[in-house]
């Protein structure tokens, strides 16, 4: 933790952990997944692949990240993972995002 000039101290792991979410979230390999996700709600990754155009790696790659932030699950089912939204994690990081731009917003 570091204590810059600022009111009450700062947790840099909060700060990297809401950096990093938000990265991923908006990454240009993540939107597809996500639209597919939406769309489709319990996939694998070989039909991921499919859905949007992406290579197997990336896709795992993706995925593993995106299962990091808490907005994708994987459940095992049958021999196979599928992946699928956790919309109320989605949401929440949504509103987390409006509030922080509204209030650069003011500023």
């Amino acid at each position: 933790m570091h204590a810059w000039i600022t009111t009450r101290p700062v947790d840099t792991n909060q700060l990297e952990r809401a950096t990093f979410i938000l990265e991923t979230l908006n990454s240009e390999s993540s939107q597809p997944i996500l639209h597919a996700l939406k769309e489709h709600h319990n996939v694998t990754v070989f039909e991921l692949t499919m859905y949007t155009g992406l290579n197997n790696q990336e896709v795992e790659q993706q995925l593993e990240k995106l299962c990091e932030t808490g907005t994708v699950t994987a459940d095992d089912e049958n021999w196979q993972v599928r992946f699928s939204l956790n919309e109320k994690r989605l949401s929440k990081i949504a509103a987390c995002a409006r509030a922080l731009a509204a209030g650069f917003q003011e500023q």
